[in-house]
């Protein structure tokens, strides 16, 4: 055979080249364990073993022998092939870690600007209808308003007037009705309200995580189970916005928790398990 692309000159090079490696491991064998040693690692007899280490000629018997050898990894070159392939899997496995950390980081941040900017869409998708559609409303309560004050005597009080206009929306401001008009929510709002304040958005300690976690966990009580809607929305969500909060939300909590189990178990493994909190 001919040389080809790949470099190959001869089939013929090709088998020298194998035998010259089975005669190596022989000799090395025989270097380091001596005739008898060398056999019984090769399972066959020790004058056999000594001939072919003498004659530098390999029987069949002694060429299966030396590539059983090889397969099963005995030898300087094949622990040094075993050394190498501990290293490189070492490096792959620590890139892959430094990537899927990028990626989670990442991950994170668009999915938080993602929320804003569904939040600042519905917004202005609902003040738009809410301006074409309440004008004539604004008008008709002005005249109703003004009516019901030239009958209404000195001390009546404006009740309408402290109703809110949407009482499914969560505010990050109080106000004077606010347990009234959350009802049921109020305590998860007060929780919420006082997460937000001292909650930063950005953060990667075992800390942040766990304040995260609860954050977004009472985020997705009060949509759920209270059919809140939350800020920067300024309108009620519905349909595929209401949805579309949800959804980033849960996405967000998974990743969260699993960032803190990985951050609380390297903490417990880098003080040898002494570390409870």
């Amino acid at each position: 055979m001919k040389t080809t692309e790949h470099g190959i000159v001869d089939s013929k090079d090709v088998e020298k080249m194998y035998l010259m490696r089975l005669m190596a491991l022989l000799q090395e064998l025989v270097r380091e364990k001596g005739y008898k040693g060398a056999a019984r690692v090769l399972e066959i007899d020790q004058t056999t073993v000594a001939e072919s280490a003498r004659t530098g000629r390999l029987t069949r018997r002694v060429r299966d022998s030396l590539e059983r050898a090889l397969q099963e990894g005995i030898g300087s070159a094949a622990e040094r092939q075993r050394e190498r392939n501990d290293r490189l899997e070492a490096r792959v496995e620590a890139l892959e870690k430094g990537l899927a950390s990028e990626v989670d980081a990442q991950g994170k941040e668009t999915r938080r600007r993602l929320a804003s900017i569904e939040g600042e869409l519905g917004a202005l998708r609902r003040a738009g209808a809410q301006a074409q559609g309440g004008a004539g409303a604004e008008q008709a309560s002005e005249g109703e308003a003004a009516s019901g004050s030239a009958q209404a005597g000195p001390s009546s009080r404006p009740r309408a007037a402290l109703r809110r206009e949407f009482p499914d929306l969560v505010t990050r401001e109080p106000a004077v009705d606010d347990e009234e008009n959350f009802g049921e929510a109020w305590p998860l709002i007060v929780e919420w309200r006082g997460l937000r304040d001292v909650h930063p958005n950005d953060g990667k300690g075992l800390g942040w995580l766990r304040t995260e976690e609860r954050l977004l966990t009472v985020e997705l009580a009060l949509l759920l189970e209270h059919g809140m809607t939350l800020p920067p929305a300024q309108f009620p969500l519905r349909g595929f916005d209401r949805d579309g909060q949800i959804n980033w939300r849960r996405s967000a909590l998974y990743d969260t928790r699993r960032a803190r189990k990985k951050r609380e178990l390297l903490r417990r493994v880098l003080t040898l398990g002494l570390w409870r909190g």
